[in-house]
């Protein structure tokens, strides 16, 4: 398990970082490949209640390119757009038994996936954007693995025994100490980034990664799941590795443009 753990952030962190670094189309390709398969495995998840598909990808396709060419209105645009056309498909296409639901079902998984990995897009169309994406990167990873290890060493309070039996109160705050260590590093490398901000950045994405992990982790126990796919062996699937930063993401960059204000937004859509 540990190896393919290992084998797998060998190859996935460097591939991550190069698209971080290059920007541009390198960024949205990746997130949009990322989107595709998470919003597959949410569909799959929720196969029994009819999900519509057609809508659902071309939604998140959209919702994923808005970002990309018009930032956050397009965000806005793409999911709007998608939103009617699923109105008037289901009501003359697929009218039946329950018609709301599906429709909720189908909407909840552009607005929980594909936004948040839209906002990865945003984040890093923002200036000294590359800085700020791969602070939530390692943010996100250093709060995951400084909680495992002193849930490990030390963690004897179960934080939500209902939803995650072996996440501790121990091991959360550990991540929080992981995610902080991790902003201030970045911090080192970018001047322009005040040390109270890094602070603030580094302690809000430990906190609201861990809520995105415990969110996922809800919707698998919901259907009686361990992984939410298999494609990343030792991790399980595409939503299990990015379930903390779909929030992460989002709250990095409005966390961003409201404390950094002008020195973040010179190229914000």
């Amino acid at each position: 398990m540990l190896k393919n753990r290992l084998l797998v952030a060998a190859v996935g962190i460097p591939i991550g970082l190069a698209a971080i670094i290059l920007g541009g189309y390198f960024v949205f390709g990746l997130v949009l490949v990322i989107t595709v398969l998470g919003l597959h495995e949410y569909y799959t998840l929720l196969r029994p209640y009819r999900p519509n598909l057609l809508i659902g990808y071309l939604a998140g396709i959209a919702v994923i390119s808005g970002a990309f060419f018009l930032g956050f209105k397009g965000i806005m645009g793409g999911l709007a757009a998608c939103l009617v056309l699923m109105f008037f498909w289901s009501l003359f296409g697929e009218f039946g038994a329950h018609l709301v639901g599906r429709m909720a079902i189908t909407t909840f998984g552009i607005v929980w996936v594909a936004m948040g990995f839209a906002y990865l897009i945003l984040l890093r169309g923002l200036h000294h954007g590359m800085a700020l994406t791969i602070l939530v990167f390692a943010c996100t990873w250093l709060s995951d693995t400084f909680a495992y290890f002193v849930g490990r060493a030390i963690g004897r309070h179960k934080m939500a025994p209902r939803i995650s039996p072996k996440k501790s109160v121990e091991g959360a705050i550990g991540g929080i100490v992981g995610a902080v260590v991790a902003a201030l590093i970045v911090k080192i490398y970018s001047p322009w980034l005040p040390v109270r901000d890094a602070l603030v950045l580094g302690l809000v994405i430990g906190i609201i990664g861990q809520w995105g992990d415990l969110f996922e982790s809800a919707v698998k126990r919901d259907f009686r799941v361990k992984d939410s796919g298999r494609i990343l062996p030792g991790h399980g699937g595409i939503l299990d590795r990015f379930d903390s930063m779909l929030f992460a993401g989002m709250v990095a960059y409005w966390g961003a443009v409201l404390l950094l204000g002008n020195i973040v937004q010179s190229t914000v859509k």
